[in-house]
This record gives C-alpha cells, sequence and structure tokens, in this order.
C-alpha cells in the first residue's frame, strides 16, 4: 500500500520536477568560442522565462597560481522574467573568460553554470 502511494505521488511530481526548471537554451558567444574580436555583449537565452540574478565574467590569469580577475560590470541581478537575457560588457582584451551565471526559474529553483570563451585577436 505505501509502494503504490509513493510510486502514486513520484508519477505525479516527476513533471514538475523535469519542467520546472529553466535550462540554459544558448549563448552567444558560444562555451569554448575562440574569438578574434572581443564581444561587447553577452546573450543568454533559456527555454522558459528566467530570473538573471547573478552575471559575473573573470579574466584567467596568464600565469599559473594567479587568482582570476573579476571585471566591472554594470549589471543588476534581474527582478522580471524574461526568455532571452542580454549583459553588456566593458571593453575587454585578448586572453580567457570565465562566465560564472545563476538563474531562478519560475518555479524557484536555481540553476547556475560556468562559460569560458578565449578571445585571439587576429
Amino acid at each position: 500500500m505505501i509502494k503504490t502511494i509513493l510510486k502514486t505521488i513520484i508519477l505525479i511530481m516527476l513533471p514538475v520536477l523535469v519542467f520546472g526548471h529553466s535550462p540554459l537554451k544558448s549563448v552567444d558567444p558560444i562555451d569554448k568560442a575562440i574569438l578574434t574580436e572581443a564581444p561587447t555583449e553577452y546573450k543568454m537565452i533559456f527555454k522558459s522565462p528566467a530570473k538573471l540574478i547573478k552575471f559575473e565574467i573573470l579574466k584567467q590569469a596568464e600565469e599559473k597560481g594567479k587568482k582570476p580577475m573579476p571585471l566591472k560590470l554594470n549589471y543588476k541581478p534581474s527582478k522580471l522574467w524574461y526568455e532571452s537575457h542580454v549583459v553588456k560588457l566593458p571593453k575587454i582584451s585578448t586572453g580567457s573568460y570565465e562566465v560564472r551565471w545563476r538563474t531562478m526559474g519560475e518555479d524557484g529553483h536555481v540553476i547556475k553554470g560556468t562559460l569560458n570563451f578565449e578571445v585571439k585577436g587576429e
């Protein structure tokens, strides 16, 4: 009897757990991109509306053992739900960069991730 009740609860909750989140659909620049020109913005598109609650970009140190340097952004966490978020980037130079982000889906679940790109110049 208890097993039947648990199975029923799981079957009812499964769609909520699977479809409740708002996973990342695409980004520009894409993860691990090697660019000849520095981007001026970073675009993130999610499968459903989400709040972009954290966005930071760090320039990786060229010397091993040194910490990455966060770039100063004019970014404020989103208070509204959007499928597409665009963050203006400061002028960046050649080097490797790491983007750290966090979103909240409409169901309250938080998703976070890390993306990378490199600017090599021409």
